[in-house]
């Protein structure tokens, strides 16, 4: 499709990280085409700030401390059904790729994407169609032809016992340490289990596990 490139489009930035977000800013008005109206370092703020601003596009980053970026797209969408957000994150996924088109975002841009990318993203949505990034573009249509999005099961079933025990403990609150006294394990074995389910559930932190576990809506208080 051909889009009109004379268009200037107001452009929200949510993403906590300000080196980040400075950057895009810079690299967005220097196109021409995007301005930057407003900036926000949570979920919160992008709440706020879109119903102040009223921006043609949104680029929100699901990570977010405070109310990630999945909580921030799904009040938007509820209070302005009319809004155009684009979700800017590192997962690749498939369940995180699924769950955020559920939450209700037009387009999916991947980090690693390139400037290009992001620009063509913006464009495309803020002219009513969606986007996914290309780099995850066949896992979402694998998904689909396997029929996923209504058959899959939980990330978390991919887990063993021991590591969606000590994944429990860890949302608990309980440290390395502590969890391998009370589980009569070396520090070593815990940090190694805790690493497997990290890895498998594609999340690099605490304030990410969180959020996962949020946005599956995974009760671990059934699971032990």
């Amino acid at each position: 499709m051909q889009y009109n490139d004379t268009k200037r489009y107001r452009v929200l930035l949510a993403e906590d990280h300000a080196l980040l977000r400075q950057s895009l800013k810079a690299y967005l008005e220097t196109q021409g085409s995007c301005e930057v109206v407003g900036q926000a370092q949570d979920g919160r703020a992008a709440m706020r700030l879109y119903g102040e601003l009223r921006p043609d596009i949104v680029l929100m980053d699901l990570s977010m401390p405070g109310v990630d970026g999945m909580v921030a797209v799904k009040s938007i969408k509820r209070d302005f059904p009319e809004a155009r957000i684009i979700a800017l994150t590192a997962h690749r996924s498939e369940d995180y790729l699924h769950a955020a088109l559920d939450s209700g975002v037009d387009g999916y841009v991947v980090k690693a994407a390139s400037a290009e990318d992001l620009l063509t993203a913006i464009r495309a949505v803020c002219n009513g169609e969606a986007y996914v990034s290309p780099e995850v573009s066949a896992t979402l249509i694998n998904g689909y032809l396997r029929g996923s999005r209504t058959e899959r099961t939980s990330p978390i079933d991919g887990l063993t016992a021991r590591e969606r025990h000590i994944l429990k403990l860890v949302l608990q609150g309980f440290k390395n340490k502590e969890i391998a006294k009370k589980l009569f394990l070396s520090t070593r074995t815990v940090e190694k289990h805790r690493a497997n389910f990290m890895k498998k559930l594609d999340v690099h932190n605490l304030h990410q596990v969180r959020s996962f576990v949020k946005m599956h809506s995974v009760d671990m208080e059934k699971e032990f």
